[in-house]
């Protein structure tokens, strides 16, 4: 598996937010909303990295992106997590 291409730090905020809101609102079929969020969280910590950011959120997509506990309630706090913190 490739790296992900790191994008703007604040894109990739905003991403894992839209991520974050459709996960929340339930907006697709738990097995898209995974894959929404993770590929959220997954360009969020490249774009961390990139940009050598140590904000709560970039610690936050860290720690995510090496979770294999990805249950819809598991989502759902990552989720409020991630709207609860500033960029």
């Amino acid at each position: 598996m490739g790296a992900v291409a790191p994008v703007p730090y604040l894109e990739a905020v905003e991403r894992s937010r839209l991520a974050a809101r459709a996960v929340l609102e339930r907006r697709g079929a738990e097995a898209c909303l995974r894959g929404k969020l993770t590929g959220a969280l997954l360009a969020l910590s490249a774009s961390c990295e990139a940009e050598a950011r140590q904000t709560t959120l970039c610690a936050l997509a860290e720690r995510a992106v090496v979770s294999s506990d990805w249950r819809l309630d598991t989502m759902d706090s990552t989720a409020r997590a991630i709207l609860a913190q500033p960029a």
